[in-house]
């Protein structure tokens, strides 16, 4: 659906550091099973501004040691971000950093960032549009009983 992200020097194969000099930013990218068809788009995962190659599931990213500004959204075309996250984080020599990212239920929600577990943003509001579809189809079939039993 979209182009393969450039490669940067984020996206080449580490070069060779000294032992316990490297660190791991290990980052699980999750959208909730009622979004399913979120699955069709690749999350975008940037690093201090350098686009990286992201994907559904487990992102384990080798670093050199230091801080590092991490933000998640998914492309799309309105909004074109749906559910950006940020966080800053510090990275120690041979440190592996686990961060999780839940994409929103609600494309207009920001998605969630930290430490696992995180929360589903946008669930109140994808739980009211799901209770206000249900309440309208309950409404329409009542009348289509009511239509058919007095004989209309």
């Amino acid at each position: 659906m979209h182009p393969p992200a450039p490669h940067t020097p984020w996206s080449r194969p580490p070069q060779p550091v000294p032992a316990g000099g490297q660190a791991h930013l290990v980052l699980e990218v999750k959208r909730h099973w009622l979004g399913f068809m979120l699955g069709m788009i690749t999350p975008k995962i940037i690093l201090n501004g350098h686009q990286m190659l992201g994907r559904w599931g487990l992102n384990t990213i080798p670093l050199p040691p230091g801080q590092y500004h991490l933000h998640v959204h998914l492309p799309y075309f309105l909004p074109a971000r749906i559910g950006p996250a940020d966080l800053t984080v510090w990275l120690q020599p041979g440190m592996a950093l686990e961060l999780e990212y839940r994409a929103p239920m609600w494309a207009y929600s920001r998605g969630a960032l930290g430490p696992a577990p995180q929360p589903w943003n946008g669930k109140g509001c994808m739980i009211a549009l799901l209770a206000i579809a249900c309440g309208w189809l309950a409404l329409l079939l009542i009348l289509i009983v009511v239509l058919v039993l007095s004989g209309l």
